[in-house]
């Protein structure tokens, strides 16, 4: 079985952009969440709001801009 890695880039790509937008509204509305007994502050949220963005980034470059064939 071959795994198609453009695909898996494009999923990955999705889901860290709906990661990103959720984590930048908890951000700018200040919330804050208990998990497993530890409390994730906005400015964390902030944080991991960057880190998904720049996966976001990658993923859609491996997967919409890298993976398309080339003309000429």
């Amino acid at each position: 079985m071959r795994i198609n890695w453009p695909d898996v880039f494009k999923f990955g790509a999705g889901a860290t952009f709906v990661n990103t937008i959720t984590n930048v509204v908890l951000f700018q509305q200040g919330i804050s969440l208990s998990f497993w007994g530890f409390t994730i502050s906005p400015p964390l949220f902030g944080l991991r709001a960057v880190i998904s963005l720049v996966l976001f980034g990658v993923f859609f470059y491996l997967g919409f801009l890298k993976a398309r064939p080339h003309s000429g």
